[in-house]
């Protein structure tokens, strides 16, 4: 390694830091952090786990406890969303943090910070796995792609489980392929607890086990010529083992340390309100008969968790999309998502790589044959490329078929094999090509890799709103989709500044978001809900003077569906000010006599 490649990786990191912290610095709370930012700080005061259980618990510990250091007012514990109500975690964390007395931006700013722990874990193991596979050159270029990709860094700052849940399969992945090509009593107890490690990020990645189960299969019946079925049944009983580790000596103590003080009865009551309307009553049955026993209730409140999402999964959610509002999922919703949300010289990398291979592949007569002999090929000499692969093909076709449009937040676990891989095919092409194409293609390469960054660069402070140039950049994502793809509640702060700046006395908002508007606008803020005015007059009967309305993006595209909700008026007058491209402000001015 030279100096410059020695220094480079750390280089990286530390500017993708920089731009993360300072960009989030201004935002308000998302959606999502209210509730995890409000039950990561009860699991560690209290060790009781009865908030948001729907989400496993590792990230919101990170934040609860660089929170436990701040001296926060505790009055939430005494309010009926802790004592009485079900599952009370999204008006819990609204008053830990905006209405007990406590600094709500020192907070948030405090509970966010150690979530950049998974950010920085995830660029270690890409840099890691790409130098073992392809080298130094690939090892950097993965990284760079990883830490300036704008989706990347947006989640990278959240109190949430997207990219824990990116960290996760990048670790359990990492030690379980290493566990196959070394099957040793070691390798299979690290594997076993980076596989506990990875089912505390996100319940979606409880796929990992049939596709550890499947990556074992693989191994065993394709990389041995000889007891196929012998080192096949063997491998399948070691994964079972390491699967077993997971759940015994990580999951199982983690989950009984946060039902501690948890009381049995109250946490039997709350599983079965929970699980009241689960359709497959025989496991909603079992997870509550044990959600008040001895030992074991700590399962069980995993066990609620997970039964959770396997329903939220099934039933879906609300979402706006390319001019269609509904409650079930679309399945091109992630390939189209997946496009507009990745910077462009991304995608041109991947047309080069695609070209570059298509043209050397050759296929003869018999097609299925010489395909069928290309994987096994690649099963048995690149099979961590292989098991990658194999993840990515199961992820997407899970996320497709799946009834719930999140955003392409949902395909962060994705993110870092991406990466790897394509750094690995560039510099694998760079060896190959032509010396008189070398100049051409390095150029060619370097140039790609400054636009991807300029894209990142041109974008700060706003990640989160990043949509490449065919969708209209971030100006115009939204007309495409909104929700945690632009628009999560994290300008209302911003808006506030904004407010302060222009000498706005009133202004009406209707805020796609759970933190409090009213604690940054303070008496300026005045409700606004879709239909309140349905045009400029019925404005100007309440504000005589003329006034301003702010809209979030979401609530914006939303409202189109039904007439009496509807924004559209709106649009005969001119922006005054979009905030952070989630939140667009009018001023609607008195009419002239």
């Amino acid at each position: 390694m030279t100096k410059i490649i020695k220094i480079l990786p750390a280089l990286i990191v530390i500017a993708a830091l920089v731009l993360a912290v300072s960009s989030v610095w201004n935002d308000s709370p998302i959606v999502d952090e209210i509730p995890h930012i409000g039950a990561g700080y009860s699991y560690v005061a209290k060790l009781d786990s009865r908030l948001n259980p729907e989400h496993p618990p590792l990230a919101k510990d990170l934040a609860g406890f660089a929170l436990n250091f701040m001296d926060l007012n505790q009055s939430a514990f005494n309010s009926r969303f802790w004592l009485r109500d079900v599952n009370g975690q999204w008006e819990f964390g609204r008053h830990l943090l905006f209405t007990s007395g406590n600094d709500a931006i020192t907070a948030v700013r405090v509970a966010k910070i150690p979530e950049l722990l998974f950010f920085v874990f995830s660029g270690i193991l890409i840099f890691v796995w790409a130098k073992k596979m392809y080298g130094d050159k690939a090892a950097v270029l993965a990284l760079f792609l990883f830490s300036f990709s704008p989706t990347v860094i947006a989640h990278s700052r959240f109190v949430t489980t997207d990219m824990p849940a990116l960290f996760g399969v990048l670790l359990g992945t990492f030690f379980f392929v290493r566990y196959l090509k070394n099957p040793s009593v070691k390798n299979l107890v690290v594997a076993g607890l980076a596989l506990g490690v990875a089912e505390l990020t996100k319940f979606s990645l409880f796929l990992l086990i049939p596709f550890f189960i499947l990556l074992a299969a693989f191994y065993g019946l394709l990389i041995f010529s000889e007891k196929r079925w012998k080192m096949t049944l063997f491998y399948f009983s070691r994964t079972l083992i390491i699967v077993l580790t997971a759940y015994i000596f990580v999951v199982w103590p983690m989950y009984a340390l946060h039902v501690k003080n948890y009381p049995p009865s109250l946490q039997r009551t709350q599983t079965e309100n929970i699980l009241s309307s689960f359709g497959r009553r025989s496991l909603a049955d079992t997870v509550a008969f044990f959600a008040d026993k001895p030992v074991i209730r700590g399962l069980a409140d995993y066990g609620l968790g997970l039964l959770m999402v396997t329903q939220r999964s099934v039933g879906g959610n609300t979402t706006y999309f390319m001019g269609e509002v509904r409650n079930y999922a679309w399945k091109q919703y992630f390939p189209i998502v997946y496009f507009l949300k990745e910077p462009l010289p991304f995608w041109i990398l991947l047309i080069l790589i695609w070209l570059f291979w298509s043209m050397r592949v050759r296929f003869e007569k018999n097609v299925i044959q010489q395909a069928w002999h290309w994987f096994v090929k690649l099963v048995r000499n690149h099979f961590t490329e292989f098991a990658m692969l194999l993840w990515l093909a199961t992820y997407w076709y899970s996320s497709i078929t799946a009834n719930l449009n999140i955003g392409v937040r949902h395909l962060m676990p994705t993110y870092g094999f991406i990466f790897i891989l394509l750094s690995g095919q560039l510099v694998k092409i760079y060896k190959l090509v032509a010396p008189k194409k070398l100049f051409a293609f390095t150029f060619a390469l370097y140039a790609l890799l400054g636009w991807y960054l300029y894209e990142n660069l041109s974008i700060y402070p706003y990640y989160l709103t990043y949509f490449n140039q065919v969708a209209g950049g971030p100006a115009g994502g939204y007309r495409y989709v909104v929700d945690s793809n632009i628009d999560w509640g994290q300008d209302a702060k911003r808006l506030a500044d904004w407010a302060e700046d222009n000498d706005v006395k009133k202004i009406y908002f209707d805020y796609f978001g759970w933190a409090d508007a009213r604690y940054y606008l303070k008496d300026k803020f005045m409700w606004l809900r879709g239909g309140q005015f349905k045009n400029a007059a019925e404005f100007l009967r309440a504000e005589p003077k003329g006034g301003y309305i702010a809209v979030s993006a979401t609530f914006f595209m939303g409202s189109f569906e039904k007439p009496e909700t509807s924004y559209a008026w709106l649009e005969n007058y001119p922006k005054k000010a979009v905030i952070g491209n989630s939140i667009f402000v009018w001023y609607i001015p008195p009419v002239s006599h």
